[in-house]
Parts: structure tokens; C-alpha cells; sequence
């Protein structure tokens, strides 16, 4: 973190809203990834990044060190996240998530197809995982969490993390019928 970041969060929390306009702005894509990651649903996933930055905004003061506002920012983020999975559980076009189109990058269309459909592979096997391990999942491969990051995110212990995803890789290898190697679920997961 940046000094520049340390000084709005104090600022935030001394109710400054432009500072909090500014760490909205640079936290809602990863807000609404996570949440549209969760809940599988666009609709809940800017009730839920909004719910979140309202509840961040509200409960400031309880914020003892900067240096912990990722943390304390994706905990209210998974908290309000898991309260809305289970009030309702829709299943969502994995495109939304990808994008729709994918760019352009010079591959020949059969690869966009088969990377497409590896893609929404990939999805549908992370959301059928429990929904404390998809968490986990979603914070270390798509938001580069580390484990201690996503242990305060989620309010437990970094072995916990470390088991959860150790069990979500041994599930999606499972869904998604390939052999046991540790090394591919490294960081290049999406």
C-alpha cells in the first residue's frame, strides 16, 4: 500500500467523502468480480458490491490500521456476498463474467472457442464448489489473494485457507476429469 492510499483510508475514516469516492473507485472491479464470482448473478452482485462500500462507509471508525483495509473491505465483501447465496441461488451466464466477446489477441477462432469453452468448464466447476471454498478460490486465482489476505477476508485461520484450497483443487480436478497435478492450479487458473 501506497502512502497515498494510507492517507485517504485515514481520511475515509474521518468521513472525507472524495477519499472514500476514491477507494470506491479503486476497489469496486475487484468488488464486483469477487461478488459477480459468488453469486453467480449481476443483479445481486451490485447489490452486494453496494451493500458492502454503504456498510465500509457506516462502520469506518472500527477500521484500526489502513494497512488492513483490503482485508477488512473483502470480509464485509464475502459476508454480505455468502447473506445473499443464500437467500437465492441463480445460475448466471458465464459469459457475463468473461466478458461476452473476447479480444482480439491475433488466435485463430477455433482456439477463442476452445479457451470459451474451457472457460465456462472452469466456471461451472467453481460454482459448484461450497461456497467458503469457492471463496477462497475466487480471492487467490482472480483477485491474487494471498492466503493470509484471504484469511482475514474471510474471518478464519490461514490454515483453514490453505486446506480450503487444497480440497477445492482435488474437487475441480475431479469436475473437471483431470489427472492429479498440483502445479496446474497454480495462479494461471483463468
Amino acid at each position: 500500500m501506497d502512502g497515498t492510499e494510507a492517507e485517504m483510508i485515514r481520511s475515509m475514516q474521518k468521513g472525507d467523502e472524495e477519499a472514500f469516492a476514491y477507494l470506491f473507485s479503486k476497489y469496486q472491479a475487484a468488488a464486483f468480480r469477487t461478488a459477480y464470482l459468488i453469486s453467480g448473478n449481476t443483479a445481486d452482485s451490485e447489490d452486494i458490491v453496494q451493500e458492502t462500500f454503504v456498510k465500509c462507509f457506516i462502520s469506518r471508525k472500527e477500521l484500526k490500521e489502513p494497512r488492513a483495509f483490503q482485508g477488512w473491505l473483502f470480509r464485509i465483501l464475502t459476508r454480505t456476498a455468502w447473506r445473499h447465496v443464500k437467500k437465492r441461488s441463480k445460475e448466471q451466464p458465464a459469459e457475463e463474467i468473461w466478458g461476452g466477446e473476447s479480444e482480439c489477441r491475433g488466435d485463430s477462432l477455433l482456439e477463442e472457442i476452445v479457451e470459451g469453452e474451457s472457460r465456462e468448464m472452469l466456471y461451472k466447476a467453481i460454482r459448484g464448489l461450497e461456497i467458503k471454498q469457492r471463496t477462497a478460490v475466487i480471492l487467490y486465482y482472480f483477485n491474487e489473494f494471498s492466503t493470509r489476505e484471504i484469511a482475514a477476508a474471510m474471518g478464519c485461520m490461514e490454515g483453514t485457507v490453505k486446506s480450503r484450497l487444497y480440497t477445492a483443487r482435488k474437487n475441480l480436478r475431479e469436475r473437471l476429469g483431470e489427472p492429479e497435478q498440483e502445479e496446474q492450479y497454480e495462479r494461471r487458473i483463468v
